[in-house]
């Protein structure tokens, strides 16, 4: 009778599960809904998804395979979806101006999409991290769905996330679902997936790559190198096939060109708005980056880069000598906050992927708590300071005391993680040997 109830009890706990999971989307997509009529207000009467506006009228009018002729666009995935867009607002009708109602709120639609798509891979995320680091036994289901959606939700209605989607219509919440997922995915039994949705990540907007050599590290760990050739092989089949038509077009010139402006931005600021290592001198003079440090040889450009590989070795040991999921998730969290730490010219929204990656262990491990709060915070102070909702909040605060102030907290917070993932490392030496014979 027991073995017959069985699949019962088992289906009964995945509806409750799926439910559970459904309710919260349907809140996070009110939420956003409700927040979607404001406008990111950037100086100038700037709004940054005029982008979205613009390349959407140049896909209208020119034709998606002639974008790279008729604008200086980036994120070349993503111009597909613009194109999808451009033709349902083709049937909906209206002018392409800043203000109109109903682009306003199409071009928020892909942001809050992928928000929604963001909070399932972290509710996976958590639950399997909940898999690796518990004993399992018959009464962890409740205890390990209980902490999926505790993750789900805290990031659902993170006041950082909400302002990142539904008021400025960015695409941080498409990139870093693919971080997450990939590294998921890579850990598990399906890494040439996971090598897939990286990819698609890499080609919306450049910003998958600080994980690059740690999706490297725990594919090989995972599956071996012949296995990691195999699965990392459809990166590029992947890239072909979404920029092919333009490749057909003529335009793989220009492909080269736009990826080579990303790489190599130049904003002639040592930030471009985050508040981190670089504020400080920024705020105070205002220097190029490539002018010198102290009259050395060293430009602020090198130095930037010299510490950014510093941490992204660190985040590889991390990537390596950890057990494999946990390594990845804390090996990439330290390598998102690096980059918006330690490199120049970076966007204050550069911190996001963190909020994601970290918080699986956050959950699971609550001493990271101390962390993972105040950089919350302190995003969302950036964020909300850089591009406010209310038009009077412009530009007050950008370089205000206060915004060192921040910054400060931010670069002592980096600081504390990066003797924290010293501090991993050790352990996970001593742990190396007690185990050896």
């Amino acid at each position: 009778m027991s073995a017959e109830l069985l699949p019962t009890t088992t289906n009964r706990r995945s509806f409750f599960r799926q439910r559970s999971l459904a309710a919260l989307l349907v809140g996070a997509l009110a939420m956003r809904v409700a927040l979607a009529p404001l406008y990111a207000r950037l100086p100038g009467g700037f709004y940054d998804e005029d982008f979205w506006k613009l390349w959407m009228q140049a896909n209208h009018d020119h034709g998606v395979l002639n974008i790279l002729r008729a604008t200086d666009t980036e994120y070349l995935g993503y111009q597909w979806l613009l194109w999808l867009l451009a033709a349902v607002y083709s049937v909906i009708g209206g002018p392409y101006t800043q203000t109109t109602p109903s682009l306003h709120a199409l071009v928020k639609a892909p942001a809050i999409g992928f928000d929604l798509v963001l909070i399932v891979v972290v509710y996976h995320a958590t639950s399997r991290f909940f898999g690796e680091s518990v004993a399992r036994g018959p009464s962890d289901a409740g205890a390990q769905r209980r902490a999926a959606l505790t993750a789900a939700a805290i990031f659902a209605f993170q006041p950082a996330v909400l302002h990142d989607g539904a008021v400025w219509a960015q695409t941080d919440a498409a990139v870093t679902a693919a971080m997450l997922g990939a590294l998921l995915l890579a850990a598990s039994r399906r890494p040439s997936l996971g090598w897939l949705v990286w990819t698609l990540g890499f080609l919306i907007k450049p910003h998958p790559v600080i994980v690059l050599p740690i999706l490297v590290v725990v594919t090989v760990r995972a599956h071996g190198w012949a296995r990691a050739a195999r699965a990392s092989a459809i990166a590029p089949l992947v890239a072909v096939i979404v920029l092919g038509p333009w490749i057909a077009h003529g335009d793989l010139g220009r492909i080269l060109d736009t990826y080579h402006r990303l790489f190599t931005a130049d904003y002639e600021r040592l930030s471009s708005s985050a508040w981190n290592l670089w504020w400080f001198v920024d705020v105070a003079s205002h220097p190029h980056p490539e002018d010198t440090v102290g009259g050395s040889w060293v430009t602020y450009r090198m130095l930037g880069f010299a510490l950014s590989c510093m941490a992204a070795g660190l985040s590889l040991l991390i990537a390596a000598r950890l057990p494999l999921l946990r390594g990845a998730l804390l090996g990439s969290a330290y390598a998102a906050c690096a980059f918006y730490v330690l490199p120049i010219s970076t966007h204050e929204r550069y911190l996001y992927p963190f909020l994601a990656l970290m918080l699986p262990v956050v959950i699971m491990e609550r001493r990271w708590w101390w962390l993972y709060a105040p950089l919350s915070a302190t995003f969302f102070l950036n964020l909300i300071v850089v591009a406010p909702p209310v038009a009077a909040w412009t530009g007050r605060w950008i370089e205000s005391p206060f915004s060192l102030g921040v910054a400060a907290a931010n670069v002592a917070l980096f600081g504390a993680f990066t003797i924290a993932m010293a501090v991993e490392l050790g352990r996970a030496g001593v742990s190396q040997k007690v185990a050896t014979p």
